[in-house]
């Protein structure tokens, strides 16, 4: 398990897996979310500057989000705090492969939460090409070890 003290400003990860961006799942998602021409529809996106259908930012934004090498089992986190800069540079298609980079940008202990502290990160959605499709910064509040040793909480860490 990955706790506050763990992590550094600098360090870079990327997610161990990749994901397939499937033409069902785009058209799916779109018209719950973002039911625009070029999202659900194979003939109006042909015609539409981008040729094909291609992801939503709230398809990838979901990708990016569920595998992040920061959070799920093995890491502490507590909870996001907050996405910043969230920009959209490149469509995802159908058949696409995405793969996530991130960056630690910054490490503090919270003020509010002495047993937490709050990381600071920036991450790259980018495809089979290498070809950046979505960038944006988070902070998110991650537990800190010292603080559950102090409470004697510290079992399988």
């Amino acid at each position: 398990m990955k706790y506050f003290e763990d992590f550094r400003v600098g360090e870079e990860h990327t997610a161990s897996r990749d994901y397939r961006v499937r033409e069902e799942e785009i058209v799916e998602i779109a018209s719950r979310f973002d039911p625009q021409p070029f999202h659900i529809d194979p003939v109006a996106a042909a015609d539409s500057i981008f040729g094909s259908l291609v992801a939503s930012s709230v398809h990838l934004f979901a990708i990016a989000v569920s595998f992040s090498p920061y959070l799920g089992e093995r890491t502490a986190a507590v909870s996001a705090l907050g996405f910043d800069r969230i920009r959209m540079l490149a469509p995802a298609r159908p058949g696409d492969r995405l793969s996530l980079r991130c960056e630690t940008l910054g490490a503090r202990r919270s003020k509010s939460r002495p047993d937490c502290g709050v990381i600071e990160s920036r991450s790259e959605l980018y495809n089979q090409d290498g070809e950046t499709v979505m960038t944006y910064e988070n902070a998110f509040l991650v537990q800190c070890r010292d603080a559950l040793e102090e409470s004697g909480s510290t079992e399988n860490t």
